[in-house]
């Protein structure tokens, strides 16, 4: 009989994916009870859980136990998942961690603020600053600073560090590439709203996993620009692990997306420009522009790392896990791509 560890590891993934649902759906109607002791109690949970007409959403709720169910399974099945340490997902003290930090924030920031003043002086979006007053707006930018820093370690280490590597084990660099990318993009829109009123439901958690699932299937057709974007966006960080062996610079360009695209919403309002098409809407990344600025984006990553493709190549240094010879030399060979 074969055992789960000897399961490739991209099926190890999708069983994991549909036990972890499984699992959160069970725990769900506790939580929930759970979510309606404390409401009545707490003017904080009301606030947080927008708790209105005696009703809130708990698909917000769902989320968060699908995040914390992830982590916990992650951790037991770290052995059969080879995850042996932080090292194996690319977050180990390297020579130039720091510089590569800093370079993939500067890129995404540089690149998006171009992007975001074409937008401007074309009429797409107009100045329209949503602060009380000057330290509001500095509060504001240093709260986006630290989410886009947060945001951006926790979604690399899942989803560069242990989706693409494990599927990096299996598969054909550009493969795992594709199929890492295309997940990245899929689980953007794996969320529904579900409100609920107070009182035992044994199968809420089912209710926000079929929800989540059709509401991907019946409005594929509108999420689909976006979900270009978003796979595209998953090709550009996953580049960027593979030229540098580690994910630093997938880190940086991530949390400076992230900081820009909060920014954005605090400084500008999006007009909207016909074509549609081209300029797609306020999401960035729905339009054909914002599709060529992350590919014009992969060229960049290759230019900027071409020095730590060739140190990396001469010194031999280790990739973010263990592999075997073949895939080394697979790795190497996508580095002079």
């Amino acid at each position: 009989m074969t055992s789960f560890s000897d399961i490739k590891q991209y099926k190890k993934i999708l069983l994991l994916f549909l036990f972890i649902l499984f699992l959160s759906s069970l725990i769900a109607p506790i939580i929930k009870l759970s979510c309606d002791a404390l409401i009545p109690l707490s003017p904080f949970m009301k606030d947080l859980l927008n708790y209105k007409h005696g009703s809130y959403d708990f698909g917000k709720v769902m989320r968060r136990i699908v995040l914390a169910v992830t982590i916990l399974i992650i951790y037991l099945f770290r052995k059969p998942l080879m995850v042996n340490s932080l090292a194996t997902i690319g977050i180990k003290h390297t020579q130039g961690w720091w510089e590569h930090l800093q370079m993939g924030f500067l890129l995404s920031t540089g690149i998006f603020i171009l992007y975001t003043a074409f937008l401007f002086v074309t009429g797409a979006k107009t100045l329209q600053i949503d602060a009380r007053s000057i330290g509001d707006l500095i509060f504001q930018l240093l709260k986006f600073l630290l989410i886009a820093g947060i945001v951006g370690w926790i979604e690399e280490i899942f989803f560069r560090g242990f989706i693409f590597q494990s599927f990096l084990r299996d598969m054909q660099t550009v493969y795992a590439v594709c199929a890492s990318s295309l997940f990245y993009s899929l689980l953007h829109f794996f969320k529904a709203k579900l409100l609920v009123s107070p009182g035992f439901n044994p199968f809420v958690g089912f209710e926000v996993i079929y929800q989540s699932f059709s509401n991907i299937i019946i409005n594929f057709t509108d999420i689909m620009p976006t979900m270009i974007g978003i796979f595209l966006v998953g090709m550009v960080l996953s580049y960027a692990c593979l030229r540098t062996n580690s994910l630093y610079l997938a880190i940086g360009l991530h949390a400076g997306w992230i900081f820009l695209i909060k920014t954005n919403i605090l400084f500008f309002d999006h007009v909207g420009t016909n074509p549609k098409w081209l300029y797609g809407d306020s999401k960035v990344v729905t339009g054909v522009l914002g599709w060529g600025l992350l590919i014009g984006t992969l060229f960049l990553v290759r230019f900027v790392t071409k020095r730590t493709s060739r140190e990396t190549a001469s010194h031999g240094k280790i990739p973010i896990k263990k592999k075997s010879k073949p895939q080394i030399a697979q790795i190497q060979n996508t580095n002079n791509m």
